[in-house]
């Protein structure tokens, strides 16, 4: 069993899961998600709207 950080944006009023991107930002820079409805990630949220949950994943 493990723990997986889940990322959520409540910046449209309902919560987003956040997504890694497809594409990467730049070489150096460390694939973190991105709310796609505005572009916030736990690094950069300006308007204090993300909140993670952790959930155990089973592994068979």
């Amino acid at each position: 069993m493990g723990v997986e950080r889940k990322w959520f944006c409540t910046c449209g009023g309902t919560p987003l899961e956040l997504e890694i991107p497809t594409t990467p930002v730049s070489e150096d820079e460390v694939d973190e998600p991105v709310c796609r409805r505005c572009g916030a990630s736990p690094s950069s949220d300006p308007r204090k709207t993300l909140y993670y949950q952790d959930v155990e994943t089973r592994e068979d």
